[in-house]
Formats: C-alpha cells, sequence, structure tokens
C-alpha cells in the first residue's frame, strides 16, 4: 500500500515560491471524474471528489487516479507507516495540512472519516499544484502531474529533484509518479493499460479489500 511519504517542510525559497504561485492558481477546471475505467470502489466517492476538487481547483480525474493507486477507494485503509483513509494520509502530514493548506485551518480531525480525508489530499495537491505547476506545460499538463505525483508518495523533496533532473532514488516513488502520469494521460481512453498493469501488480488486492468495506 502506497502513502504520503514525509513531513511537509516548506524552506524559505520553497515558500516564497508556493505563495508565488498561490496568488495565481494553475487553471486545473474539473469537469468531474471523467475516466471510464475509474474502479467503482473509487467512484463510490465521486460526490466528494467532486466538490474538494471544485473547492481546491484539481482535476477529479487526478484525484480519482491517486485515490486509486493510495487506497482503492478504502475508506478504513491504513498502511504500516500509519497512513490512513481514502488518501493515505500520514500523521505529521495531516497536521501540516490541516494548519496550512485546507481552506479553513483546524486542530482537530478525524482521518478516518472520508469527506475529511478526502480534502486533506485535494488540499495537499492543490499545494503540490501551486508549488510546481507551470503554465509552460501544455494543456494536458502532463509535467505538472508526474511531479505532484512524485510530491505525493515522496515529499516535496523527491518532486523538486525529478524537477530539476536529478531523477528519483526510491523505486516506490519513481514507479508510482510514472503510473499515475501514465494513468493521467490515458483518462480519455475506453481502458488504461496502466490501471490493468497496477492490478496485476498487486492492486487487485487493494481493490478487493476496498469492496468488502463498502458491502
Amino acid at each position: 500500500m502506497l502513502a504520503i511519504g514525509g513531513v511537509v517542510v516548506l524552506a524559505a525559497g520553497a515558500l516564497v515560491r508556493y505563495i508565488e504561485h498561490s496568488r495565481t492558481p494553475l487553471p486545473y477546471r474539473s469537469a468531474g471524474i471523467t475516466a471510464h475505467w475509474i474502479p467503482p470502489t473509487v467512484t463510490h466517492w465521486q460526490s466528494t471528489i467532486d466538490a474538494m476538487s471544485k473547492k481546491y481547483n484539481v482535476d477529479a480525474n487526478l484525484v480519482a487516479i491517486l485515490m486509486t493507486m493510495e487506497s482503492g477507494g478504502d475508506a478504513t485503509a491504513k498502511s504500516a507507516d500509519d497512513a490512513e483513509g481514502l488518501m493515505q494520509i500520514t500523521p505529521p502530514t495531516a497536521h501540516d495540512i490541516a494548519s496550512k493548506f485546507i481552506k479553513k485551518p483546524v486542530e482537530h480531525y478525524n482521518l478516518q472519516d472520508p469527506t475529511t480525508n478526502i480534502e486533506f489530499g485535494v488540499a495537499y495537491l492543490a499545494y503540490l499544484r501551486d508549488l510546481f505547476g507551470t503554465t509552460q506545460q501544455g494543456p494536458d499538463w502532463n509535467s505538472t502531474v508526474e511531479l505532484i505525483s512524485a510530491g505525493y508518495n515522496g515529499g516535496p523533496g523527491a518532486a523538486g529533484n525529478l524537477e530539476a533532473g536529478k531523477g528519483l532514488h526510491d523505486t516506490q516513488t519513481v514507479v508510482y509518479s510514472r503510473d499515475a502520469f501514465n494513468m493521467w494521460r490515458e483518462r480519455h481512453a475506453g481502458s488504461s493499460p496502466t490501471f490493468d498493469r497496477w492490478k496485476e501488480r498487486g492492486g487487485a488486492t487493494l481493490l478487493t479489500a476496498a469492496q468488502a468495506s463498502q458491502k
């Protein structure tokens, strides 16, 4: 099971960059989940995904793709690293999200609550989008999605190394970011070969657990 890696630590330069990007949010216009191959255990949460995607200006397909890889749609999922819920958020990262990235900062929250978990995950994606996205990356935002995904799995430092051309040393983050990148590119297709390969590598187990949790 994949989890958000590490604590969000903003260096001075990164913080300045985040503030600058935040002044002009990038146009991630969400039209809901349109990828037909997203599993039903994830589209089960579509109304909340759509609401949070619009609230934070993040594409719902990206949220659905990452939720698929994180938990398969299992709201009760918990990893060996203590990542919790649908978006697999670790307690240290949740603390930063709650105080810095959600629209209304909170001190008390429950990561097992699906709505809270989805909002925290989407808010963190919006932070990464503003930190690493650029308007020069074309209409499909492929490069941005790869960086966001690397940051979601391995932390902003991993995404920064990828952006700087230093590459990634963590195999898990390499596989995760490439899977997310390719699923994103396949979002308009009738099926996703990358999603199918992900299931064969163990993703099917996540989906089975999610299916059982929703009964």
